[in-house]
């Protein structure tokens, strides 16, 4: 390998999305962003099923002064105005007051109620005649707002969720900037497609051919700048239970067509690399997504979204849940700013 092509291969490496770890303490995960936002989500005990469940979620940004929440969500019976109870192990710290039709309240994670949260084993919503209507376990809530902590480098300071220290606020690093995705603007030329003889020829007789097959193979081609097109192929045949496979090839104005190129991983680990479960092309956003569910109900997976930088993909947002255990509120790992150019 010539120095040059070490060079340019060292910079591809180092250009390449790092996402956050999710990390699971007992009951509650949690996971960060590249910019140091942080997210943990209550999860539904191994022994139980999901029903009547306080799916809490913690959210906090990365900036010195920034302030956790605890959103509360509400059941959709009940009705708008209710006066509710929030107590921690048969403790009332709070009274809240439903906002109705499903909605959620957002709760300042701090003092009392915070250690109380951390401290205790459960905390239970509560009607007015003091029937319990939901409840959530805090097992690993604790370890999991150190671990928050520890993330955005604040143990030691005032600002710290658990065990707050002496050290002021300043002393929390500021959070990294966000990756920069250049996209190119798009024309009005229409695309350049695909015949459903090539795209069937590219996708194999494997994905394309079958006696359960969804349709036929139906190429759709999107523009992506002033000389490249996007053609997605939805494969007929070959497709799981709740996840459905496109293949992706990018086809120049003039020129053969190419298997489309993402800078990260998309879909399950044996996939192909030009390939994308359960998405496509959002035309209104210029964005390529993906969504993989690891069981049938969406509680656990990820989502992805990618832009188009004139010669691959690039990740731009991807969200994970690593356990099927009731939460569909998935933790964001990475983002990147898209700048059209």
């Amino acid at each position: 390998m010539t120095p040059f092509a070490i060079l340019l291969a060292t910079a591809v490496q180092a250009a390449a999305p790092a996402p956050g770890d999710l990390r699971t303490f007992t009951d509650w995960t949690m996971g960060c962003d590249n910019a140091r936002v942080c997210q943990a989500v209550a999860l539904v005990p191994e022994a139980e099923d999901g029903d009547h469940y306080l799916m809490l979620v913690l959210r906090r940004d990365a900036a010195a002064a920034a302030l956790a929440r605890l959103t509360l969500p509400i059941p959709d019976a009940v009705a708008r105005g209710t006066k509710l109870s929030l107590a921690v192990d048969g403790k009332v710290l709070a009274q809240v007051v439903a906002p109705g039709k499903g909605g959620g309240l957002a709760l300042p994670f701090q003092g009392t109620l915070a250690e109380a949260l951390m401290e205790g084993k459960q905390v239970t919503l509560a009607d007015p005649r003091g029937r319990k209507i939901a409840h959530a376990s805090l097992a690993g809530l604790a370890a999991t707002a150190l671990a928050i902590d520890e993330a955005q480098r604040r143990i030691g300071t005032r600002t710290a969720l658990r065990r707050p220290g002496a050290a002021p606020a300043s002393q929390v690093p500021p959070p990294p900037a966000l990756p920069v995705v250049q996209q190119p603007a798009v024309t009005g030329r229409p695309p350049r497609t695909l015949s459903v003889k090539d795209a069937t020829r590219l996708i194999g007789a494997e994905a394309a051919v079958c006696d359960y097959a969804t349709g036929p193979v139906a190429p759709k081609a999107y523009r992506l700048d002033a000389t490249h097109s996007l053609v997605t192929i939805d494969h007929p045949c070959g497709n799981g239970a709740y996840n459905l496979y496109t293949s992706l090839f990018v086809v120049p104005d003039k020129g053969r067509p190419v298997p489309a190129v993402l800078d990260a991983p998309s879909g399950f680990g044996e996939a192909p690399d030009n390939q994308v479960v359960t998405g496509g092309w959002d035309a209104r956003t210029r964005r390529l997504t993906s969504y993989v569910r690891a069981r049938g109900i969406g509680d656990c997976g990820s989502h992805q979204s990618f832009a188009w930088d004139g010669a691959r993909f690039r990740l731009v947002e991807q969200s994970l849940m690593g356990e099927c255990r009731g939460s569909v509120d998935y933790i964001t790992t990475w983002r990147a700013r898209v700048v059209v150019n």
